[in-house]
């Protein structure tokens, strides 16, 4: 595992000296600025995220769904990957991160097939006046 680190952080950088030698200095420094801005940002938003009330309480009251470690899991590794200066690792944040705003910036729903789902019917019966 630490030899693959190695060698995709030496790719990083080689092709980030790529990039700057057909663009110029100044664009690599910029869109390493950007995208780490936006990696901040996103690992804030993340955080805040999982301190929302509802689900705070899902947290802490029972196991969390698999659909909400998903999709936090995405905006936050989304983030990290962007705070990591690198082209590679920027092109595979992005593509996290458009996914999670793509599915509505949420968990995603069960399937009634899901094995966790529990399918029930009910009837809401409304009191009648008492006279």
């Amino acid at each position: 595992m630490p030899f693959l680190s190695f060698v995709l952080l030496c790719a990083e950088i080689a092709l980030l000296i790529k990039f700057a030698q057909a663009v110029g200095g100044g664009p690599v420094f910029l869109e390493i600025l950007l995208t780490g801005g936006l990696g901040i940002l996103l690992l804030r938003m993340a955080g805040r995220s999982v301190f929302n009330p509802a689900r705070l309480l899902e947290l802490f009251m029972r196991l969390p769904t698999r659909g909400l470690i998903h999709s936090l899991g995405l905006l936050f590794f989304g983030g990290l990957l962007l705070l990591i200066p690198g082209l590679l690792s920027d092109a595979v944040g992005l593509m996290l991160v458009v996914r999670f705003f793509l599915q509505g910036g949420r968990a995603p729903r069960n399937r009634p097939d899901d094995p966790d789902t529990v399918d029930i019917d009910f009837h809401v019966h409304e009191d009648s006046p008492r006279e």
